[in-house]
């Protein structure tokens, strides 16, 4: 999602331990908290774990004019990318059409979260006419008994509506002649699907999706720990995931395997393996206008209804967020606020690793000669 002169200024950012030179990759915007589902391992809306909203919880959509703002401040920043989703599902904003044209007009690449309940025909064709970039549809069964087990208190039909609304989709796309939206069926992954891997493929071919990904799934409390998989169980996925990789390469579908391979391999305490540099080009905005570095952490960087998002991205509450995470042991002094466990940008941050841990020994002995 990045240019090479903005990956060149991210390194730049990076060397100052709390500048960033270019703006995010990409934003997440959480535009709703309404949800018609009770996923089980969300952390907003599951039956078993406490809301993690933070904010003015009052706030249930994200205004269109604060929208609108966002968009015209992340071009000046040279942001192209929205990840559009929500504190629950965002078909159910009142004004979703609309806020989702508005952004397509602003010149933005928008990768949409849904669960995949709401598709129907007026809608898929608005994703057309606009050309939707990537309609990423999240679904935790492949049988509407799974869809029972991680969707306590919801219609197991739900299960079936789903897969007729991808398959709509698709059926719109070749009837438009069109490429986009790219669709993606997503599969957060606990103990009670985690052997169906094969299922799953199988469920995107037949729904004629262009690719696959996977999540673990994120215990917020003690009670969700049953759904986690073993130590020996996640053996067993590593290995299910390598063979379906050459499965859905031979089959040319797009997947996020050897991302997830890297999550599994650095486990629940990742920021003992791997630094953190997810505020350097990311941010996440909630529907009230507050400004995180991540959906896992509760700092809250700023507020766009009182400033402009380059005096946030860069102002004193986001700069010194940055100098605490790059100090030794920072992201764990702070753990109270940030959930790291199976961090999701440790693809991203890996490969920023790959280049900058070769400026890090320069960097501690500099700092080592002005602390002397």
């Amino acid at each position: 999602m990045a240019t090479l002169p903005q990956k060149a200024k991210l390194l730049r950012g990076l060397l100052t331990r709390e500048i960033a030179y270019t703006g995010p990759f990409y934003v997440t915007v959480d535009i709703t908290q309404r949800c018609n589902l009770q996923c089980v391992g969300c952390i907003y809306h599951s039956p078993y774990s406490d809301s993690f909203l933070k904010g003015d919880s009052s706030i249930l959509d994200i205004p269109l004019h604060l929208v609108e703002k966002l968009c015209k401040e992340l071009k000046a920043v040279n942001s192209n990318t929205l990840i559009i989703q929500g504190a629950g599902e965002p078909l159910l904003h009142p004004d979703f059409l609309a806020l989702v044209t508005g952004v397509k007009a602003a010149g933005f690449n928008i990768v949409l979260l849904t669960n995949g309940t709401l598709l129907e025909k007026k809608l898929i064709q608005t994703f057309i006419d606009v050309k939707l970039d990537l309609l990423k549809v999240s679904l935790w069964a492949v049988s509407p008994e799974q869809y029972r087990q991680n969707y306590p208190g919801t219609n197991p039909n739900n299960f079936q509506q789903v897969i007729d609304g991808i398959k709509l989709v698709t059926r719109l796309k070749a009837e438009r002649k069109s490429k986009l939206p790219s669709v993606v069926l997503h599969f957060p992954i606990n103990r009670n699907n985690f052997q169906d891997i094969d299922a799953m493929a199988d469920l995107a071919l037949k729904t004629g999706c262009n690719g696959l990904s996977f999540a673990p799934m994120y215990s917020a409390n003690k009670i969700l720990d049953s759904y986690l998989l073993s130590l020996e169980e996640e053996k067993w996925l590593r290995g299910a995931l390598i063979r379906m990789r050459e499965r859905l390469h031979s089959l040319s579908l797009s997947h996020n395997i050897d991302e997830n391979l890297l999550r599994y391999e650095l486990g629940k305490e990742v920021w003992k393996k791997l630094p953190c540099y997810t505020p350097w080009y990311h941010a996440r905005i909630r529907m009230d206008g507050t400004v995180l570095p991540c959906g896992r952490c509760d700092l809250i960087m700023g507020d766009l209804n009182k400033n402009r998002f380059n005096e946030i991205w860069n102002g004193s509450v986001f700069r010194a967020f940055r100098r605490k995470i790059f100090e030794n042991n920072g992201l764990d002094s702070i753990r109270e606020h940030c959930d790291c466990s199976f961090c999701c940008f440790v693809g991203d941050n890996d490969h920023a690793h790959r280049f900058f841990k070769w400026f890090l020994p320069f960097l501690r002995h500099s700092k080592r000669v002005r602390s002397t």
